[in-house]
């Protein structure tokens, strides 16, 4: 008993004394910040067209065995791009081809850092791709973005890129990325669906 009350008795002097009270506000739920709103731009269901324009289809020949499939240089994807978590975040789930009749599912999120003041990334695959990257405002309805990723192995990746909207129903897009497979550069349209 005796033990118990020093203990309270001291946990009562280290944390009660000297210091400042919180205010009721400190536990309130913040805003949506204003750099979230921006993103509201992207919300809805897409799809699109992406062409690969680094290495050329002449380049990727000359890297595949004798009597290969000529390889795909275009490709088709969709999404859905929603706020979440109350406007804290933006959500994109959606897939893409990958080639030889493959396809793959991702997700991504995009956040505001308040204290970086820009926007913070992140994204999987169920290829086993995932990374985190930081995007900002290049723009008029244009963002900015590096990224740093890892495939299923383990093997990494970086990138940067960009995507604007030059109309609310259009997103143009680009980004050139480097792997141990070499350096990649694809460019892309989505539409907005009704």
């Amino acid at each position: 008993m005796l033990r118990r009350a020093t203990v309270s008795l001291f946990l009562l002097a280290v944390v009660g004394c000297g210091q400042p009270q919180l205010a009721m506000d400190a536990h309130k739920k913040p805003d949506q910040p204003a750099e979230m709103k921006k993103l509201e731009v992207m919300v809805g269901n897409w799809a699109g067209t992406s062409e690969m324009t680094s290495p050329s289809a002449e380049d990727m020949k000359k890297m595949m065995p004798a009597g290969s499939p000529e390889p795909q240089t275009t490709f088709k994807g969709g999404g859905k791009s929603e706020m979440a978590l109350g406007g804290m975040a933006l959500k994109s789930e959606g897939w893409h081809e990958m080639g030889e009749g493959q396809k793959a599912n991702y997700i991504e999120y995009w956040m505001w850092d308040g204290k970086a003041k820009k926007y913070r990334t992140w994204f999987a695959s169920d290829w086993g791709e995932m990374g985190t990257g930081w995007a900002t405002m290049c723009g008029d309805n244009c963002w900015c973005n590096t990224f740093t990723a890892q495939d299923h192995a383990g093997g990494k990746m970086n990138g940067e890129g960009q995507m604007c909207m030059p109309d609310k129903d259009t997103m143009n897009w680009s980004f050139t990325m480097k792997s141990s497979h070499g350096k990649m550069s694809m460019k892309g349209v989505a539409k907005r669906q009704k």
